[in-house]
């Protein structure tokens, strides 16, 4: 009995910690699909033929935004509440702000590449309940960055 009451408590860490990163992982791939998902949707969003340049902007953006937040819904969060932050810029691809090592197909000067960037504020908002003893190992934030080349 003195030991299997022994064994027991570390075997039983050793569930409730494959437990939460599994659910960790779930959750972290769910962030990075969502990011994947609004990327997509904003750069094949294919603006009204004569439409202005400041047009095809809002709609590819308004698409991103869409596409991020329903992709955000389908796990139960929302951008901008409870710790998920969410953020969509179209750029140009050889943009050296977002990405000094970027490359693009041609230097235009045009905005031709969409940046979607999901981060989770796990350490205020946790998704499961901490282990007493695994809590140190567990992230502070959760991220995903995708980015995508604009349909033109």
């Amino acid at each position: 009995m003195v030991e299997f009451s022994l064994i027991a408590v570390l075997l039983v860490l050793l569930v409730v910690g494959i437990i939460n990163f599994g659910l960790l992982l779930s959750f972290k791939q769910d962030v990075t699909r969502a990011a994947t998902v609004g990327a997509r949707v904003a750069a094949v969003e294919l603006p009204p033929a004569a439409a202005p340049a400041a047009q095809t902007f809002d709609s590819r953006y308004i698409a991103g935004v869409d596409g991020t937040n329903d992709a955000v819904d389908s796990f139960n969060q929302t951008c901008g509440v409870d710790g998920m932050g969410c953020s969509i810029i179209i750029h140009n691809c050889i943009d050296t702000v977002l990405d000094p090592n970027s490359v693009a197909y041609y230097d235009d000067g045009l905005d031709d590449c969409v940046t979607v960037e999901l981060t989770y504020d796990y350490a205020n908002f946790p998704i499961v309940i901490e282990p007493p003893i695994l809590g140190s190992a567990l992230p502070d934030t959760i991220s995903a960055k995708s980015v995508a080349r604009l349909n033109e």
